[in-house]
């Protein structure tokens, strides 16, 4: 059984050098192709909306917030959501909702250095002749220095971690009423985040799978916070839910419904090659062990030595 356990062992250990390989310590690496679809609701202008957003890899620039620069990922930001109700002022009303938009962070990670988002809306109230149909249009831009998020690094920052950041926040928004500009302001503040991950993590199940999550809350200095499911596999988020102050129920929640990421891929490809090799190796130790039980030398087994010569006679 010598032989079984150590080609066990051997098998193992290769393995477990593939899962180094596949999986570095370094960050995140994203690249053509990979993009990640959410599907939830949120709450706009008093009306439940839902629907998906998408954000897909863009291309790799770089970026001067300030005095800093940065080698970023550009993730472009695409969805769309819609609801209806029958009790706005008491009376009917819909919406619908078209976002688009980039987000930048930082080459590698999750740390985000700005967001330009777009966003477009339709607006009825009412029915029939007496409908009032109002068209809303909005342009975010926010810059943030240094990037959010920055403590937490993709394969070192774990379980029962907690950490503060403080960034200088710059919004400039824009807003449209019917085609016509209703009004423009800058916003400049310092905010401090406190982020805070689960002491375990959590096994979180979506439509686009199942998932080993970090459960990460991040909470500003007003007291509303978020929640997210973050999974190396995935690259992302899997799940984010929304929350104000005190409240225990999100004002809105998205969940990952669809991905492709090229470097979560290639690990697990590389850790099913391994197990491959594992498994080849059982079957060849299965069967040497089945030849030798019945006997059978196999071809080119190495020859008993013959017995050394007898010392010279004195």
């Amino acid at each position: 059984m010598g032989l079984v356990k150590a080609t066990f062992v051997c098998a193992l250990a290769l393995v477990a050098v593939l899962s180094l390989f596949a999986a570095p310590v370094s960050a995140l690496d994203r690249s053509d192709g990979d993009y990640w679809v959410y599907e939830g609701g949120m709450e706009f202008e008093g009306i439940e909306v839902s629907g998906s957003f998408r954000y897909e890899f863009d291309a790799k620039d770089s970026l001067t917030v300030g005095s800093e620069s940065y080698e970023v990922d550009v993730l472009k930001v695409t969805g769309s959501m819609s609801g209806e109700t029958e009790d706005l002022l008491g009376m009917s009303a819909s919406v619908e909702v078209v976002f688009y938009g980039f987000s930048y962070e930082v080459d590698g990670s999750l740390a985000t250095v700005k967001e330009d988002m777009y966003i477009w809306a339709n607006m009825t109230i009412g029915t029939g002749s007496f409908a009032l149909v109002t068209k809303m249009e909005m342009q975010d831009v926010t810059t943030y220095s240094p990037p959010t998020l920055s403590g937490f690094v993709d394969g070192e920052t774990g379980t029962g971690d907690e950490w503060d950041e403080t960034t200088n926040v710059t919004t400039e928004s824009s807003f449209w009423i019917d085609d016509v500009m209703d009004d423009t302001s800058t916003d400049e503040y310092t905010e401090t985040y406190s982020y805070s991950i689960a002491a375990t993590e959590d096994q979180v199940t979506t439509d686009a799978g199942t998932f080993d999550c970090l459960k990460m809350t991040v909470t500003d200095s007003e007291g509303d916070y978020d929640v997210y499911w973050y999974s190396s596999d995935v690259g992302s988020w899997v799940k984010l839910s929304t929350f104000s102050e005190g409240e225990s129920t999100p004002y809105m929640t998205l969940e990952l419904t669809e991905y492709e990421y090229s470097a979560g891929s290639e690990t697990m490809m590389i850790l099913i090659i391994g197990l491959g090799i594992l498994v080849a190796v059982v079957v060849i130790v299965v069967i040497l062990l089945m030849m030798r039980k019945r006997g059978q030398a196999p071809v080119g087994a190495p020859q008993q030595m013959p017995p050394p010569p007898p010392p010279p006679a004195v």
